[in-house]
């Protein structure tokens, strides 16, 4: 099995694996089973097809689950053969247009929609120069969707750590942008400059959740 880290896993998988400790009623050997199933993309049929012997083995080399991820942010995030850069400074970022939305908080949780807080971060690129260099490409608002899909399958520990690393900026940079932001929430759209001030602040309370925010998915190894 190629998986050896977190950095080996990828964001659909491991918010699978967030959802899988979540569940009630499993043992240790459900587990085991399922989170094979999740990182080697096979059928549970196929995973108790597999010895004891070779289950046990596969669970050693799985044993990192059991720890915290550590995010690295990152200045491009590689995945499909496809590039996106990061983005930190708000003010150049297309995300600011989706200040408004509940993409970031309101949802559900943070792991269920963290690779829809990326896309809002990055801005896809495309090769020039006989594809020897890479350039910034046209941020298409109408493909979100296909940049946040295209970010389910990039590593986790990428993901994770530029989100984080955003979130801290952000953060630390709200005063200073908050009325920037505010116009950019009123900008198209029928809300009181109150209500734009109320969707910043819970944006801002929303973020802060996101850098305090435990990354161990198996739960009971901190209690």
């Amino acid at each position: 099995m190629k998986i050896k880290s977190w950095k080996d896993v990828n964001v659909a998988q491991w918010q699978d694996l967030t959802k899988l400790y979540t569940e009630e009623g499993n043992t240790n050997l459900d587990l085991i089973v399922k989170s094979l199933c999740i990182l080697m993309n096979k059928t549970e049929h196929e995973v108790d097809s597999f010895s004891m012997s070779q289950i046990n083995e596969y669970a050693k080399q799985i044993s990192f689950t059991h720890e915290e991820v550590m995010p690295v942010a990152q200045r491009f995030i590689d995945v499909n053969g496809k590039r996106y850069r990061c983005i930190y400074d708000v003010r150049r970022m297309p995300c600011a247009r989706y200040i408004e939305t509940k993409v970031f908080t309101g949802m559900s949780s943070v792991n269920e929609q963290l690779h829809k807080i990326a896309a809002c971060m990055v801005v896809p690129q495309k090769k020039v120069f006989g594809c020897l260099w890479y350039v910034d490409d046209v941020y298409d608002a109408s493909k979100h969707s296909e940049y946040a899909d295209d970010l389910l399958a990039a590593s986790i520990t990428d993901v994770l750590g530029s989100v984080i690393f955003f979130c801290n900026l952000y953060i630390n940079s709200m005063w200073n942008l908050k009325t920037f932001l505010v116009m950019e929430a009123l900008k198209g759209k029928k809300m009181t400059h109150l209500a734009a001030e109320e969707v910043v602040n819970n944006l801002c309370k929303g973020l802060v959740g996101i850098t305090s925010a435990s990354w161990l998915v198996d739960t009971r190894a901190s209690s």
